[in-house]
């Protein structure tokens, strides 16, 4: 919408990197000692902060317009898909298994990203009220 058309795109980039960063670590780099380890560090820690921060931007940014507040939805999904690639599949793996996904991880991927939207556009909305003074 405005500036750098790529530009736009840099947050969800990093928030897909960070995802994918914590796919490759869960099945290249730890075993079944490591889970509580993962799991905070990965699920308590880097996704919420990274889909936190991110969403600051996003909400800070005019590039998106008002369309921006569907992003909630997307980071919800994947934080959600980040659990079902992971330890979810990692248990029907082993027991042969098949279950669905957990739906309701959606709405805390989707709360987290929600509250640095909210965030980022209070930023920039108090921004906009100083340059009018």
């Amino acid at each position: 919408m405005f500036g750098n058309p790529i530009r736009k795109w840099i947050p969800v980039i990093l928030y897909l990197f960070i995802w994918m960063l914590t796919i490759l670590v869960f099945w290249f780099f730890t075993d079944g000692s490591d889970a509580m380890g993962f799991s905070l560090v990965y699920f308590w820690f880097l996704l919420p902060v990274s889909t936190f921060l991110l969403s600051l931007a996003l909400g800070n940014s005019r590039h998106w317009g008002k369309i921006r507040w569907v992003w909630c939805l997307f980071f919800g999904v994947m934080y959600m898909l980040a659990a079902y690639v992971t330890f979810q599949t990692a248990n029907m793996t082993a027991t042969g298994i098949v279950r669905i996904p957990d739906w309701k991880m959606i709405w805390i991927g989707a709360l987290i990203s929600f509250a640095g939207m909210v965030a980022g556009a209070l930023h920039r909305a108090k921004k906009w009220k100083k340059k009018d003074k």
